[in-house]
């Protein structure tokens, strides 16, 4: 790295870090003044608290996390400013006179906004579902005093559409579903005919497969009708090697996708290829509007550069205000984008990338156009 990189990306650090400090602290602090009271009825340790608003920065709120949100906002203020600083004290000017482009200057902010883009991905498909997990179960269990069976579910039917298997489970616990009770699985032909009838009073899931208890069997024929009774329950637990749903494909249905990262959302619709219409929209833009999201860090930095051209004839307040109006603009075109895909007016892959397609084309061609 040169000695010019490291200057610049040295002086960009410094602000960028405050305000994701600042960003941070006003989040926690807006939501403490809510919670407050909660904490102190339910008397919540201080390092509890300390935890809880360490995993609620990762949380899930909306479709993304906050710390991706806040991410590219505070990169391209930071840019701003750092720009804004160098053309102020005449920097600008001397990088350009000893032969560096200016556009030679985006390379440090680029490789930060790349970073930056990496660690969001990371942690949105990997801290984001498991602190909002963990930010609904102290809420549940510690602050509102919930006992564990408000996690039970009863009467629970899943249906595979790729398999044709309908499970009906009696019950089974949303923090251990690979535990079950009162299981009975129908297995279809192709033709929709009810082919196989399999009854288990317990299941349990081990080392990637299930294993039924007390296993009873009945075949059905063509039109329907059963061929002999039941057989007996079997003493041994059996091991059932074709059936290839897991617990998490059980509760994936009945969460809602901020409990899930972006690979269980996908493992979902591939477990349903008869889902259409809205419902497979609904999913799909959820989908890539999560996955485009963390990009937008590199995306919005492309548009430092021509928002502090100018110089010093430019006001630092001009080039702020350009920012938030850059800001504005990409968030507004995130939720149109997403109302237009969920309504199947345009793709749904479109639909989340949209704003980063926009914004990458006019930065890049603006960015392109300085000397």
């Amino acid at each position: 790295m040169k000695i010019i990189d490291k200057y610049v990306l040295r002086q960009y650090l410094i602000p960028l870090g405050y305000l994701l400090v600042a960003f941070c602290l006003l989040y926690v602090v807006l939501d403490l003044f809510d919670r407050f009271p909660d904490f102190v009825e339910a008397k919540v340790p201080i390092k509890d608290v300390v935890v809880y608003y360490g995993y609620y920065l990762f949380a899930v709120n909306g479709f993304v996390p906050f710390i991706v949100v806040v991410l590219p906002i505070a990169l391209l203020l930071a840019a701003l400013y750092t720009l804004t600083m160098f053309a102020r004290h005449n920097e600008l000017t001397a990088m350009c006179a000893s032969g560096v482009s200016i556009r030679r200057l985006m390379g440090p902010l680029l490789a930060a906004g790349f970073c930056a883009s990496l660690f969001a991905a990371v942690a949105q498909e990997t801290l984001g579902p498991r602190a909002t997990r963990w930010i609904a179960d102290y809420g549940k269990y510690v602050i509102n005093r919930q006992n564990e069976s408000a996690d039970i579910v009863r009467e629970y039917i899943y249906h595979t559409g790729a398999t044709r298997r309908q499970w009906i489970i009696g019950q089974f616990n949303l923090r251990d579903p690979g535990s079950m009770k009162g299981v009975k699985v129908l297995q279809e032909r192709p033709d929709a005919t009810l082919e196989t009838e399999i009854l288990a009073a317990s299941t349990e899931w081990l080392d990637g497969l299930w294993w039924f208890h007390g296993l009873q069997t009945r075949s059905y024929n063509e039109v329907g009708e059963p061929i002999g009774p039941m057989s007996p329950p079997s003493e041994m637990p059996v091991e059932m090697t074709d059936y290839s749903e897991t617990p998490a494909e059980f509760v994936s249905e009945l969460q809602k996708s901020d409990f899930l990262s972006s690979l269980d959302m996908i493992r979902y619709l591939e477990s349903r290829p008869n889902l259409s219409g809205a419902g497979r929209a609904r999913r799909l833009v959820d989908i890539h509007a999560r996955l485009a999201m963390p990009w937008s860090c590199m995306v919005l930095i492309l548009l430092s550069l021509p928002a502090t051209a100018g110089g010093v004839r430019r006001p630092a307040m001009r080039s702020v205000a350009f920012g938030l109006v850059a800001l504005f603009g990409f968030y507004f075109i995130v939720n149109l984008g997403m109302i237009l895909g969920k309504r199947e007016i345009i793709w749904a892959w479109l639909a989340g990338w949209l704003p980063n397609l926009i914004f990458l084309g006019v930065g890049g061609i603006l960015t392109w156009r300085m000397k």
